[in-house]
């Protein structure tokens, strides 16, 4: 029974070297550079930008590191050109920093811990002799901490350049060190509390209006047959690392490991470019379809499972940045008309954002005033569109409606004048979550029998995650109280992005 026991505990310590094996008991990690879209998009050329403090705590030295940080951020991005006066600029950014506070202390602190507290004679049998031992047990000793506490208050208003908007990009800082640990700079003295939380706010302030750094972390699987390409991809050079994991399949879970090692060179070789570009989404795609490979060929392992839900992020930040860089260019090529002989169609780069065609009208077909067959057809009667929405082609249909919710909400809705008789009268709709966790509502408006106006939610899907096309319908005839004419239709998403298309109300 020993025996088979010690069998046993051998075979399972060997499964659990082979577990450690894809990754290592120290994990090997290479940081990859994604950048995030801005919150506040400025649709904007020129702007005129204004910081000021608002309390004695604030000084110049705080003011002018924020206005340094934020003009180094928008000259960077060449997207936007800084001007002297606010007069005549498309957008301005009023930064205020008020109640700035900081506080670095230190206290000694009683802790139990488990040390020598003496010492006892014993007698060795084998050595025939008495010999002295330490003595362990519990006492309460002196421990030094490093206490850091502090706050900034702070604020962002940008007028003009897509609308006046106010946002909080203050911070705080409350941590906890023991001295004996080592200290962070930060926590040094409260002067350098201050300068780190001004450093904060700027970048607060950085990525509200323009591509901030949002760097990830990546594992490489570590079995001995990827070992060649780990130290290509650890010295940066992934699309060597990428042909070097190319060079043969294996099977098993040594095909897992390198199908996710792969597609953490995809990811890498995404964030090197553009977020707004085909290129960036296409290294994405093949990089969350490799993770996803990997997972069903060993579903077991858990550091599979952490890739997709990280590019699904980058995939809607690629959404969201590339409907700003429409929305941008659209705004100045109003600015600067152009002779339509003249236009010229520019590559996207991140420094030069090119004149991307305006987007054609949302648009729904009307037959008389019921909704048939509806699509987003540029010759077809329009949508209202709140929100970062546009017409994109899908394969198969033709226009369909594509909104980008992962930042903000986005609805859209056209009124209508159905009437509801005894009949059914759906509605219906087509749907696909490109990215994110997607929630759809359906906002119907109408008249009851009375002429009161009533509102009713429908929920098409309270979370869902990327998949194919889905079919929606509900009976509107339905709803209580029932209506006696529908007014309005209106969609809504949030929490990811999503494309519409075939909305239609079909009276019976």
């Amino acid at each position: 029974m020993r025996m088979k026991g010690l069998v046993v505990a051998l075979v399972l310590l060997g499964l659990g070297s082979m577990a450690e094996a894809k990754f290592g008991m120290s994990k090997t990690r290479v940081m990859l550079p994604r950048v995030r879209p801005p919150v506040n998009a400025l649709l904007a050329e020129t702007v005129f930008l204004d910081v000021r403090s608002e309390s004695p705590e604030v000084t110049g030295s705080h003011v002018s590191l924020v206005k340094g940080r934020v003009e180094d951020a928008l000259r960077g991005s060449d997207m936007y050109r800084l001007v002297d006066r606010e007069r005549g600029a498309d957008a301005t950014l009023r930064v205020s920093l008020s109640a700035l506070r900081a506080e670095v202390r230190d206290e000694v602190r009683m802790e139990t811990k488990y040390v020598k507290i003496g010492e006892r004679q014993e007698w060795n049998d084998k050595k025939k002799k008495m010999e002295t031992k330490d003595v362990y047990g519990n006492r309460s000793e002196p421990e030094n901490w490093r206490i850091a506490d502090g706050s900034l208050s702070a604020t962002v208003v940008v007028q003009g350049g897509g609308g006046d908007r106010t946002t909080d990009v203050g911070g705080s800082y409350h941590k906890q060190f023991k001295m004996e640990g080592g200290l962070p700079p930060e926590a040094s003295t409260e002067e350098s509390l201050k300068r780190f939380l001004v450093s904060a706010t700027a970048d607060n302030v950085i990525g509200q209006i323009t591509f901030a750094p949002d760097p990830v972390e990546a594992l490489l699987a570590v079995n001995d047959e990827l070992k060649a390409g780990n130290k290509l991809a650890e010295a940066g050079l992934f699309q060597e690392a990428l042909e070097e994991w190319n060079r043969r399949t294996f099977k098993g879970d040594t095909e897992a490991a390198r199908l996710h090692n792969v597609g953490v060179a995809h990811e890498a070789l995404a964030y090197k470019m553009p977020p707004f570009t085909p290129e960036h989404r296409g290294h994405l795609t093949e990089a969350k379809e490799l993770y996803l490979k990997a997972l069903q060929l060993d579903s077991g392992e858990k550091y599979f499972r952490e890739p997709p839900p990280r590019v699904d992020q980058s995939l809607a930040y690629a959404a969201t940045a590339t409907l700003f860089m429409q929305e941008l260019a659209d705004f100045r090529d109003e600015k600067h008309p152009q002779p339509a002989q003249r236009a010229v169609s520019k590559p996207a780069s991140p420094s030069k954002p090119a004149a991307v065609a305006p987007s054609a009208p949302v648009k729904l077909a009307v037959s008389g005033t019921p909704l048939r067959n509806g699509s987003f057809e540029s010759s077809l009667a329009p949508w209202t569109v709140t929100g970062k929405g546009r017409v994109a082609q899908e394969s198969g249909r033709g226009s369909v409606l594509e909104a980008a919710a992962s930042g903000a909400p986005v609805s859209t809705s056209q009124s209508v004048d159905v009437g509801v008789g005894s009949g059914a009268v759906p509605l219906s709709l087509d749907y696909k979550v490109i990215s994110g966790e997607a929630v759809i509502r359906v906002q119907v408006s109408y008249a009851d029998a009375s002429g009161k106006t009533r509102t009713s939610n429908l929920e098409v899907t309270g979370g869902e995650g990327p998949g194919a096309w889905s079919p929606w319908t509900q009976d509107l005839a339905a709803l209580r109280p029932k209506p006696a004419k529908i007014t309005e239709i209106r969609v809504n998403a949030e929490g990811g992005v999503v494309r519409f298309d075939n909305v239609a109300i079909s009276p019976r």
